[in-house]
């Protein structure tokens, strides 16, 4: 009877490893698909100037976005994290007036990517109203421009 009870155990612990492996590859293969999703607006700019030291570049950029926001100005500095110097991570700010005269300041960060002449940005901001967003973003060095999608987190 002893011996029928360890079997049992045994059963159940190799039953409980085999649940635990499923379920961990199951999330590791549910986090590996993050896609961002919902409401989002364009955020066009057109980059104003860019200039560069030994370890960082730095990047403005006007526009006018919609979604209240109205004319836009960023500043970027942009510092790479590999030796090839095509990836690492950015901090910037943003300020923008409508024509309510409503001001509004964020906080820009996040990570990029260059690939030839475009360079792909992911950003977290935070701004003086109390809006978070997070955008994806392509910037033609060449053509001096800066194209986001913008999704608004609630």
């Amino acid at each position: 009877m002893l011996r029928n009870l360890n079997q049992g155990n045994d059963m159940l612990k190799k039953f409980l490893k085999l649940s635990t492996l499923i379920t961990m590859v199951l999330m590791v293969n549910t986090s590996l698909a993050f896609e961002v999703s919902g409401e989002s607006f364009p955020a066009n700019f057109k980059m104003t100037s860019w200039s560069s030291t030994s370890d960082s570049s730095s990047l403005t950029a006007e526009g006018v976005v919609g979604e209240g926001y109205g004319k836009v100005y960023l500043s970027y500095e942009f510092k790479s994290n590999s030796n090839n110097r095509n990836k690492g991570n950015f901090s910037g700010s943003l300020r923008s007036i409508n024509n309510d005269g409503d001001m509004v300041a964020a906080s820009l960060q996040g990570i990029w990517k260059r690939d030839g002449k475009i360079v792909t940005m992911y950003t977290l901001d935070s701004f003086s109203n109390g809006d978070m967003i997070y955008a994806e973003g392509l910037v033609d060095l060449v053509e001096s421009t800066m194209k986001f999608n913008a999704f608004p987190i609630e």
